[in-house]
Order: C-alpha cells, then structure tokens, then sequence
C-alpha cells in the first residue's frame, strides 16, 4: 500500500501545533511499509515555508538544512509530472475543487493514479475534496 502526503503534514512534522498527529503518522506509515508519494512539487511548496519561517523568525536556517536531511531521510519518492498525461486531469480538478492554484490538484490527481489517498492538513481542501469524492484525508 502507499499513500499521498502533502506539504501541510511535511510542515506540521517540522513546526506546527499539530506536530504530534503528523508525527504519529509519518511514524505509523514508516514502521508500516507504507510506500509515501508526492507530486514534485512538494519541495517547492516546503521551501516556500521554511523560507517563510526563517525570515518570520521563527525558524533558524542553521535549522534548514536539517528538516532537508531529516526529508531525504525518510525515502519519499517523488513523482514526476507528465505534460500531456496530468496536465488536463490536473487542470480539470482545480476547476472541481474551485481552487485558484492547481497545486493541491497534483496531489488528488496522484492520489487517484496510484490508488491511495491524499493525507493533508488543509481543511479547506479536504472538505471540497469530500464534497466531490475525491480521495482526500484530513490529519486530526
């Protein structure tokens, strides 16, 4: 089995209030088996916070370099995006999930080719995506 995490459960492992429940399940899925994808965007939306975070203050970039190790540690295999294949699926979510970026549209689209479910903190998203039977799980 596998499953999608997005960048919100990366981040909340790094520096949130919900670290705990993220944890327990990077945890759980690690010690389970469980095959974690994401779309390869990922590292480009966990850049733009860490990033955030330094210049907020509240995060050290002596620091940055190890939540990237501690990342590349976990063996998260990221998937590529195929123009021609993702791109109108990718494009057509969005649309359904009336979202103005098509960033979280790479993770449902994934979600559905390998089989799995989306794992986020993003309540806005998971409840749209309930709304629409996508496959889309709320960390609680």
């Amino acid at each position: 089995m596998s499953v999608v995490i997005d960048a919100s459960v990366i981040i909340a492992v790094v520096a949130d209030e919900r670290q705990d429940a993220a944890r327990a399940l990077l945890e759980g899925w690690l010690e389970a088996g469980e095959g974690l994808h994401a779309p390869a965007v990922l590292p480009y939306e966990v850049a733009n916070v860490l990033g955030r975070l330094v210049f907020d203050g509240a995060l050290e970039i002596d620091e940055v370099k190890d939540i990237w190790d501690d990342l590349a540690a976990v063996g998260l295999v990221l998937q590529p995006f195929d123009l021609a294949e993702d791109g109108p699926e990718v494009a057509a979510v969005t649309a359904r999930l009336r979202r103005r970026h098509a960033t979280d549209s790479t993770y449902v689209c994934l979600a559905r080719r390998l089989g799995t479910v989306v794992w986020t903190l993003d309540r806005a998203l998971a409840r749209n995506a309930f709304d629409l039977w996508l496959p889309v799980q709320l960390v609680s």
